[in-house]
């Protein structure tokens, strides 16, 4: 039996090895048949690769498509899933964030969201926020154009007005001013690009900081070393934010400038 993701009307499916085409499509078409809201079977061709985080598809059965909308939180994004990077098992983290921010945060704070994809997190919070009636600054920053392209699409889809699109290299980020909340739900990398960061943020600027492994001492240390000398931190928060792979795992930290 294959394993599956369901991004909008999309299934993603990841079959054992060695399965073979015949019975792969029969998988895919019974799976169409139960589930009417699917309209396209893709099979995961390569993992998720590079700060682009993109990865390849196997059209299997259905609609020959890599594009659709997918819904999280009353929000609505538009993406192609071999294009952008986009992970429906976050919806729950975003959730629980942009509550926080939406909780913590004070009328016209500035929202710093890095590596966003085609902003999911930008926009989730954006909205969380306007319900609340707050005023919000959001730049969402993104490396990859054609992901950068449905982020700003996503924007106009949901109706908002504060969340600027930025197709940047976060290391090459140039903004004014400093941010209350700066999110990095960074890729699956060696460099943790803090030290691009802390020009943007000032006293009690909170971080929401990813990281992948299964050793979490070893993800603070790293970020208490790549703050020596240059902040200090205090660390508010830390939690895994999913499994990625057997005994791997998605961490979040949470911290604050002093």
């Amino acid at each position: 039996m294959a394993t599956y993701d369901i991004i909008g009307d999309i299934a993603i499916l990841k079959f054992p090895e060695k399965t073979n085409l015949k019975e792969k499509k029969k998988e895919a078409l019974k799976l169409l048949k139960e589930h009417k809201n699917i309209k396209t079977i893709l099979e995961k061709a390569d993992r998720v690769k590079g700060r682009l985080r993109i990865s390849k598809t196997r059209f299997i059965a259905g609609k020959n498509t890599r594009e659709t909308i997918y819904t999280e939180s009353g929000a609505r994004f538009k993406l192609n899933v071999d294009e952008t990077y986009f992970s429906s098992r976050l919806s729950g983290e975003r959730a629980r964030v942009a509550d926080y921010i939406a909780e913590k945060s004070k009328n016209n704070s500035r929202i710093l969201v890095l590596f966003a994809g085609v902003a999911p997190f930008s926009i989730i919070i954006a909205r969380k926020l306007k319900q609340e009636g707050k005023k919000a600054e959001i730049y969402s920053v993104e490396i990859n154009r054609k992901a950068s392209e449905y982020a700003f699409e996503n924007v106009k889809l949901n109706k908002l007005e504060n969340v600027e699109i930025i197709q940047k290299d976060v290391k090459k980020l140039k903004l004014e001013g400093k941010f209350d909340f700066i999110i990095m739900p960074r890729p699956q990398l060696r460099e943790t690009f803090l030290k691009y960061i802390w020009k943007f943020t000032k006293k009690n600027t909170e971080i929401f900081y990813y990281d992948f492994g299964k050793d979490a001492d070893l993800i603070l240390e790293k970020i208490e070393t790549e703050a020596q000398g240059k902040k200090k931190i205090k660390i508010l928060e830390f939690r895994k934010a999913g499994d990625i792979a057997p005994y791997k795992y998605r961490w979040l930290v949470r911290f604050i400038v002093n």
